[in-house]
């Protein structure tokens, strides 16, 4: 696929911008415009040059989806931000970010990856330490994909938000599965939590890096079957002392779930007809059908096409998870 093939490409280019070579099979002069500008304006020339720069951090606008959750209610100011401010205070910047030139703004840059390095420097009155590339929305969302894989720091609720926002953007699925290297069926676990979850509560218990996918699809499964409710998650977590990590306030969330058994059953049952009871629990999905009055002949039926139903749904299933 194309996305595939271009993979190679765009960390050619990476590498050799970092050397101060331009990509192989192109001259400074073939490497210089992005393909969106007009030759000679100030971000052509700029991504021209090749090699670390150093840009004014006001030069540079956001771009693209957001892959981690940044200055929320629970870490502003960000602790990786400080960190870094700290790190680039006694050592310097060490890894430059990428940046393309911005096409609606002569003279300004698009932060491709490095968004809390820019905002680090930002806070220091400093210049960034840049690479400069002309890349294409897909060619610079699978670059920001590759950095963050190299660096495997994203939780899985981040790649959730992450994954959801590249849909939401217009990229394709396909896209969104080569950006996190993910299969079809993780694609749809990544986004059953970010479409099930409301984003101010995701924002509110945080990045949660401890947790995995269990805790995050619990809490989604949760929602989906009505057992809580936003105001009454965020509600739980006004209750929390100040400076609790999102570790810990994702597991209260997770343990208040338990404190509303009752309400989880009753909440999980449904009759999508007269007669029917649907049972949803953590460990089993039944049907009920009343052989009796109207449903009684549809009992029958139901008995005698219920293993061809089953299969033909399985298969359904499996389909649909890529599996």
């Amino acid at each position: 696929m194309a996305l595939n093939r271009n993979k190679a490409g765009i960390m050619a280019a990476i590498s050799a911008a970092t050397e101060g070579k331009a990509p192989i099979g192109q001259t400074a002069e073939t490497s210089r415009a992005h393909r969106t500008l007009p030759k000679g304006t100030v971000g052509s020339v700029r991504a021209g040059l090749g090699g670390i720069q150093d840009i004014d951090t006001a030069l540079i606008l956001p771009w693209g989806p957001q892959d981690r959750l940044e200055l929320t209610a629970v870490n502003t100011p960000d602790k990786d931000v400080l960190d870094l401010i700290d790190s680039i205070q006694t050592s310097g910047q060490q890894v430059p970010v990428l940046l393309r030139p911005a096409h609606q703004h002569d003279g300004k840059f698009e932060v491709i990856y490095g968004r809390r390095r820019v905002l680090a420097c930002q806070q220091l009155g400093i210049p960034i330490k840049a690479l400069i590339r002309t890349l294409d929305d897909g060619e610079a969302l699978i670059a920001k994909g590759l950095e963050n894989a190299s660096r495997q720091d994203l939780s899985f609720y981040e790649r959730a938000r992450f994954a959801q926002a590249i849909l939401d953007q217009g990229h394709s699925r396909e896209e969104a599965q080569q950006a996190l290297s993910i299969s079809k069926n993780t694609l749809s676990q990544l986004e059953r939590v970010a479409r099930l979850i409301p984003d101010d509560v995701g924002s509110l218990i945080g990045a949660a890096h401890g947790a995995g996918r269990p805790k995050w699809m619990t809490l989604a499964a949760a929602f989906d079957q009505g057992a809580v409710s936003k105001s009454g998650i965020i509600k739980t977590l006004s209750n929390v002392p100040d400076g609790t990590s999102s570790d810990d306030r994702l597991q209260i969330v997770i343990e208040s779930l338990s404190k509303r058994g009752a309400k989880e059953t009753r909440s999980a049952e449904r009759s999508p007809i007269s007669g029917t009871v649907v049972r949803s629990t953590k460990s089993s999905v039944s049907l009920t059908v009343k052989r009796a009055g109207d449903t009684e002949a549809f009992a029958d039926w139901l008995d005698d096409n219920f293993d061809r139903l089953i299969k033909e749904s399985y298969q359904s299933f499996k389909k649909d998870a890529g599996r």
